[in-house]
């Protein structure tokens, strides 16, 4: 398997594994061996270089010089400022009283630049470029109603280049400069980390990755990760497939923290009478499962439950068990919900289940049904046009959500600390039913969830609410 093929692989089941599951045990050192082995670190531990004028998958990276970015939005240089406005804002009519003017860093009396540190290029350009175009386009939604306030909601977007030292000096960049931080995703905030968390007062609205950034009194997360699993899909199987429940085969990603996030899910499924007879650790250089499945079918295996799978790696996985025809029931805990693993599976595709905690995010089926999922296509379409919908745009936008509406219950006359005290009685978060329900104030991960089966090619919501979620079942341990 060529270097860079391995590269693309490694950072794309890492990524999957720490964005779907809740996890432990993770650090910073584990990240930097694990990409020192595909040669994606650097020994030398200097930051990477700024990225050029241009676009990266459609999104103007900051340069030398102000260039025009998507929908009109100003790229300058140092970072990304975009209004994210969209086609249509306008503005809002000032309070009673009006609004202060520059009550704070980052804030003037019509706009509010937040900071994004976010993986756009390196080794894997435009791995969480979704992030951005999510952040992106939730402020454009605002905007587009006559901002906060009377306040216009804008971005400057440092690019972190899947490297630890880039990291930290971006958001040290940005830090100064910004209101907050809102929608980061980078497999190294805990390289940033020490900067915010040397400025308790600088409010941190992201989806933490770091095990370090995740106990940061700042940051918040609409998400937040437990160290278990939940349990209502657990039962569910086990009712459902009898005596197959103690009979499970397991593929996982050997990369990073995700045997430290299966031994987690596997203590949850044994807590909840199932016994797994058959596991795999995978790594970037697997394409082809079927002797794995040769292996399954000899230990005895009866069903599959896959937690911490990516949309390719899930292809691989189907299209090997239905090559060697066998009858199993195939379960993904989430990473199934992908445009690639329904284009790579094909046909083979058809009845695989997957349980998740977000709404089907691309289905026109929940667009329909959820007004916030039809809110999400329509305005990630304006913003980042030729995007692939994925979960990174959900991160991003979720968190673009959570900051908003804490924005908005911190008042007119704005300060870091009266945002920070809104978003400590957020207890109760779900983007408009966009994601499971999270106390992102207390760090508590969700436990609600979504159930749906591949039918004729596309997902179909099972036993579950047509525009909700099941919330039977709570986390374990």
């Amino acid at each position: 398997m060529p270097a860079a093929r391995r590269s693309r692989a490694l950072l794309g089941v890492l990524a999957v594994s720490v964005l779907l599951v809740a996890c432990g045990n993770r650090s910073d050192a584990t990240l930097r061996q694990r990409a020192a082995q595909a040669q994606l670190y650097r020994g030398d531990g200097a930051a990477g270089s700024a990225p050029q004028s241009g676009a990266i998958g459609g999104l103007p990276t900051s340069g030398p010089q102000a260039t025009t970015g998507p929908q009109g939005s100003t790229v300058v240089p140092g970072s990304q400022a975009s209004t994210a406005a969209g086609p249509s804002a306008v503005a809002a009519p000032l309070p009673a009283g009006g609004n202060g003017g520059a009550t704070a860093v980052g804030v003037t009396g019509d706009s509010i630049t937040v900071g994004n540190v976010s993986d756009l290029s390196g080794p894997v350009p435009g791995i969480f470029q979704g992030a951005v175009v999510g952040t992106q386009a939730y402020f454009a939604k605002v905007n587009s109603e006559g901002g906060v306030f009377g306040r216009q909601l804008k971005l400057a977007i440092g690019d972190g280049q899947l490297d630890c030292s880039r990291n930290k000096a971006v958001t040290a960049d940005l830090a100064p400069r910004v209101f907050a931080f809102v929608g980061s995703f980078s497999l190294y905030d805990d390289c940033g980390s020490d900067i915010i968390g040397a400025k308790p007062g600088l409010p941190d609205v992201h989806s933490a990755i770091g095990t370090k950034t995740q106990k940061l009194a700042n940051n918040f997360s609409f998400a937040p990760m437990g160290r278990g699993w939940r349990t209502g899909p657990l039962a569910y199987y086990r009712k459902t497939f009898g005596t197959k429940w103690q009979h499970i085969g397991a593929i996982y990603a050997n990369v990073g923290g995700s045997p430290a996030i299966w031994a987690g899910v596997k203590t949850a499924i044994e807590h909840e009478g199932g016994k797994v007879v058959s596991e795999y650790g995978y790594g970037p250089a697997d394409t082809d499962f079927t002797s794995t499945i040769i292996r399954m079918r000899n230990d005895g295996v009866q069903m599959i439950y896959n937690t911490a799978v990516d949309g390719a790696y899930g292809a691989r996985f189907v299209n090997a068990a239905r090559s060697q025809q066998v009858p199993w029931p195939i379960v993904f805990g989430g990473g199934a919900y992908d445009k690639t693993f329904l284009a790579q599976a094909g046909a083979n595709a058809n009845g695989v289940w997957n349980d998740a905690q977000y709404a089907l995010f691309f289905n026109s089926s929940d667009a329909a049904n959820i007004p916030a999922v039809k809110d999400f296509q329509y305005w990630t379409d304006v913003v980042g046009k030729d995007q692939t919908k994925d979960l990174y745009e959900v991160y991003g936008w979720a968190s673009a959500a959570l900051y908003v509406q804490a924005l908005k219950a911190a008042g007119p006359q704005l300060t870091q600390a009266k945002l920070l005290t809104a978003l400590r009685a957020i207890t109760r978060f779900d983007a408009g039913g966009l994601v499971a329900v999270a106390n992102p104030a207390q760090k508590r991960p969700a436990t609600c969830w979504v159930l749906a089966k591949v039918v004729n090619g596309s997902y179909q919501r099972l036993d579950s609410p047509a525009s909700a979620f099941r919330c039977d079942g709570g986390y374990f341990p």
